[in-house]
């Protein structure tokens, strides 16, 4: 996968509906938590793997984290912005902005479970340690945006 600002001509397109019926298959296969908890540790791995290919070409967490921004705009997940990041420390704030997530799906409670795994991955790898990611708003649930913590 290309992880430059150049457009990926290694991609699909999946619409935002059908990620959310892929979402509701696997609550029906399983269960709600289930589906929760499948969703998010593939985005780990994922995201784990996007954060290694991304260090090979740039020298800065800030790079890194920008590089990610800037690519998952592109490729429709939203506008995300990093905030109050403390990088020795590996903390922060994620805002997202129009997430793929809640395009086509309403829910109760923050549901960004993709995403949130694929964060959590991602910066896991950048910062070599375990970070948790925690979803505080959620646009799925009528929040004006998603926000996330990490540390």
């Amino acid at each position: 996968m290309e992880t430059s600002n150049e457009p990926i001509e290694t991609s699909f397109l999946f619409p935002f509906e059908t990620f959310s019926d892929f979402e509701s298959a696997l609550e029906l296969i399983f269960s709600p938590s289930a589906a929760s908890v499948i969703l998010y540790t593939a985005a780990l791995k994922c995201g784990t793997k996007l954060c290694r290919r991304v260090k090979k070409r740039l020298k800065t967490k800030e790079e890194a984290l920008t590089s990610f921004s800037k690519l998952k705009h592109k490729e429709k997940w939203g506008k995300i912005s990093f905030q109050k990041i403390n990088f020795k420390n590996g903390l922060g704030k994620v805002i997202v902005t129009d997430s793929f997530e809640t395009k086509a799906r309403k829910t109760k409670q923050p549901s960004c479970h993709f995403f949130r795994g694929f964060l959590a991955g991602f910066l896991s790898e950048l910062f070599q340690k375990t970070v948790t990611v925690t979803e505080e708003n959620c646009a799925a649930k009528g929040d004006e945006q998603c926000e996330f913590t990490f540390e």
